[in-house]
């Protein structure tokens, strides 16, 4: 009886997963067909993927060499990787309004390209800088003893060392840039430079399922093939959280250290910054200007909307995880979750539609569509991130709970729930944080501008990017509030 229960719980899972496919296949009617200029739209996302995936790389391994360089000082070094990190862990409309601001005419492939990697090019120098004091420092300070030269050491020491990351990392920034939708969204002119776009513009534009439903089965075959190659080249992500106990060889950064890469660690973070702390005068007259402050209640409803869809998207999102921890996953089951990507954006906000179907347009019915659409997007790169490791390390004392006769009710209560709720806070903080600067799931989903998210990207497409930049100031110090609120729950339980 436990085993039959454990199998439907996992095939609910399966199926809410699959839902947004299913559900462009079922309004297609079956039918699949690849859209006019299909070869001209793959050239297009593809070349942009590559490019950002090399220019990412490129910067991301000079960054690296920066932060190495900083490393002598482990306070110096916090400030530095938190800069450096910025770009990637807020919301990309932060970016994109400072990149609308700084290069206005400046849209297309090489525009998306270039924005894709000033957000990731910082996360990649971190990444990299811990993996090469982790696995590196001790091979290179005997290599600098031995007089070999910097150059040296970097050709014939850290890239061969670190070869399987240096493929996981460019196999996951190709394969993200390809199905990449909010950047696109605005900085992609008007062809489609992404599968994401491209289905966008089939279903809203043309109401065509059929594209959009081959597209994203094409995009969902190409990024489970992403994942299979990254889980071969298996990527350690457990540098991560080695990366306090490898910071004590400081002398690794004299040996191959560079103050080159300084430029890298600022520049993206110095455009989030700009973007959202620019001219606040200015911004509060353009929304002024602009008459939300005559009806108050359209403002109070966008705040009201991201207040409940960040809420309700990050509770949502730890539920789903959590509750496919209790079914106990098999080692098979947890490698399809692992190699489950999110689905199509676009997809899953048009899917969204079918809940409430028929009913009149109202803000609940906004809220909870918004709200499922972020935890079928979440919730498999969390997965990923964070759940499954942690997961794998309580595998032991399941199975010895089990040995000694405990039964699912009683593992679940004594075993998953107390050791898995911080990390049911942290997810849905995180989820939360995020989903206050967002617009691209509300844009489809929503029946009309109902979150911060929304207004500000309303107010980038009309220009008026001052007033853009204050609300997203005021999104980023909500989503951060909202995030703190989550992990305070999970600081209660001992996170």
């Amino acid at each position: 009886m436990k085993s039959s229960g454990q199998s439907i719980f996992w095939w609910a899972l399966v199926a809410v997963f699959l839902f947004p496919y299913a559900f462009s296949l079922l309004i297609s009617g079956g039918a699949l067909r690849l859209p006019e200029g299909f070869f001209e739209l793959c050239l297009r996302s593809f070349s942009q993927a590559l490019g950002s995936t090399l220019a990412t790389m490129v910067l991301g391994t000079l960054g690296a060499a920066f932060l190495i360089k900083s490393s002598r000082s482990a306070r110096s070094l916090s400030y530095w990787e938190g800069l450096a990190l910025l770009p990637a862990i807020a919301p990309s409309s932060a970016m994109v309004l400072g990149f609308m601001d700084l290069l206005p005419h400046f849209r297309g492939v090489w525009a998306v390209t270039l924005a894709h990697a000033l957000i990731s090019m910082g996360f990649v120098s971190v990444v990299l800088s811990r993996a090469i004091r982790a696995r590196a420092a001790a091979s290179l300070e005997l290599a600098w003893v031995e007089g070999a030269s910097k150059w040296m050491m970097w050709r014939r020491g850290i890239l061969p060392t670190l070869r399987p990351d240096f493929f996981a990392i460019s196999v996951t920034l190709f394969f993200s840039s390809l199905a990449s939708f909010s950047v696109p969204l605005l900085l992609g002119g008007s062809q489609a430079v992404t599968f994401e776009t491209a289905i966008h513009q089939a279903i809203r534009l043309q109401n065509s399922w059929d594209v959009a439903a081959a597209l994203s089965i094409f995009q969902l075959a190409l990024l489970i093939g992403a994942v299979a190659l990254v889980q071969i080249v298996h990527l350690d992500q457990s540098v991560l959280a080695r990366h306090r106990a490898s910071v004590s060889r400081l002398g690794i950064g004299r040996v191959v250290g560079s103050f080159l890469g300084l430029p890298v660690i600022v520049t993206g973070g110095a455009v989030v910054l700009f973007s959202i702390l620019r001219h606040p005068f200015a911004g509060w007259t353009q929304l002024q200007a602009s008459g939300l402050f005559e009806n108050p209640d359209t403002l109070w409803l966008m705040v009201r909307g991201a207040l409940a869809t960040s809420t309700l998207a990050g509770l949502l999102t730890s539920g789903l995880l959590l509750f496919f921890a209790i079914t106990y996953p098999s080692l098979s089951r947890m490698r399809w979750m692992s190699a489950y990507v999110a689905p199509s954006t676009a997809i899953t906000g048009f899917a969204t539609l079918a809940i409430g179907w028929g009913q009149a347009p109202s803000f609940i019915w906004d809220v909870l569509r918004i709200s499922v659409g972020a935890a079928f997007l979440f919730a498999p790169l969390l997965w990923r991130l964070r759940w499954e490791k942690e997961l794998r390390q309580l595998q032991s004392q399941i199975h010895v709970a089990q040995t000694l006769g405990a039964d699912h009710r009683l593992i679940s209560r004594r075993i998953l729930y107390p050791m898995l709720w911080p990390t049911f806070f942290w997810s849905g903080g995180l989820v939360s944080f995020w989903m206050w600067g967002d617009y691209a799931l509300g844009s489809i989903a929503a029946s009309r501008a109902m979150t911060v998210g929304m207004l500000a990207k309303s107010l980038m497409e009309s220009y008026r990017l001052e007033a853009a930049s204050l609300v997203l100031a005021f999104s980023l110090l909500a989503g951060a509030i909202s995030y703190r609120l989550f992990t305070w729950g999970g600081l209660r339980v001992g996170r």
